[in-house]
């Protein structure tokens, strides 16, 4: 998503390649900064040989599975991404606070590209609620609380992605396989609810408000309501049944803070700034 950016970018200041396996040494002697999404730490490793400065771009998984090392492996990982020559690329302000609390400085670039509409779809007359929870993820997901959820609102219909095409066995309840185009959910339901052992960025928070969807979330985020565990989620589910409406404050913040534009123009100072100290 983030090279497609790049190849688009009106100034034309960048010549994005992507590699799936790293070219031969002659050929990255020739660049002058190196960018790793998501990158194993040998790579890391290598490229700082060239004395060039990289880009290490943290997504969720990267947190998540720094926080839960042990105390030995996230010490040789600091003397890694330490180095001077190594800078923290950041998708969101929570990873941001939780790699603080390691001493780790980091500068916020999402990772994500959105199609915005020009007009909120019209909310369902039926609150409907929708969630990603992948089969084999279900625990992670928390997809019990979903289940909790439909069976104490059964005036409220939960649509869960990813689930599997078994049936749920409650009839407020249903089961998508993977589905590549979500737009279909985001006009029949009037609720995003995502509930995660731990998150990054997701790109279905932006989407939902980005429809004008109210979101249900357990990070605290701009115009979403936050939530720790079924209790809260009835208590907010409970008042949206009473009043409903579009998030046209969710949506305005969305296409403000994450258009395609922005984030670039961002990434391209931030590259001034790294190379010729502008």
């Amino acid at each position: 998503m983030f090279y497609e950016q790049l190849e688009n970018y009106e100034k034309s200041v960048f010549e994005p390649k992507f590699y799936k396996e790293l070219p031969s040494q002659n050929t990255l002697a020739n660049y002058d900064l190196f960018h790793l999404v998501s990158s194993p730490l040998p790579v890391i490793k290598k490229l700082i040989r060239y004395k060039k400065p990289v880009f290490y771009h943290w997504i969720g998984t990267d947190v998540y599975r720094f926080i839960n090392d042990s105390f030995i492996r996230r010490f040789f990982k600091k003397l890694i991404i330490n180095s001077p020559l190594v800078h923290n690329l950041i998708v969101s302000e929570n990873l941001k606070i939780e790699l603080q609390q390691f001493n780790l400085s980091s500068t916020i670039i999402p990772l994500t590209k959105l199609k915005f509409v020009d007009e909120a779809p019209a909310l369902p007359a039926k609150l409907s609620v929708l969630s990603y929870v992948p089969k084999n993820r279900w625990d992670f997901y928390h997809g019990d609380l979903i289940t909790e959820l439909s069976v104490k609102m059964p005036d409220v219909d939960f649509h869960i992605l990813s689930a599997g095409k078994e049936r749920s066995g409650r009839p407020n309840l249903y089961f998508y396989d993977f589905v590549n185009d979500t737009t279909p959910f985001y006009k029949k339901c009037s609720v995003l609810l995502r509930i995660t052992t731990h998150d990054g960025l997701p790109k279905m928070v932006l989407e939902a408000l980005s429809y004008g969807r109210q979101v249900l979330w357990n990070e605290t985020f701009p115009n979403c309501f936050t939530v720790k565990n079924s209790i809260e989620c009835i208590k907010v589910l409970e008042k949206l049944k009473l009043d409903c409406s579009l998030n046209t404050e969710g949506k305005k913040f969305v296409e403000d803070s994450f258009n395609e534009s922005k984030i670039i123009s961002n990434y391209y100072q931030l590259c001034q700034k790294i190379l010729f100290n502008k």
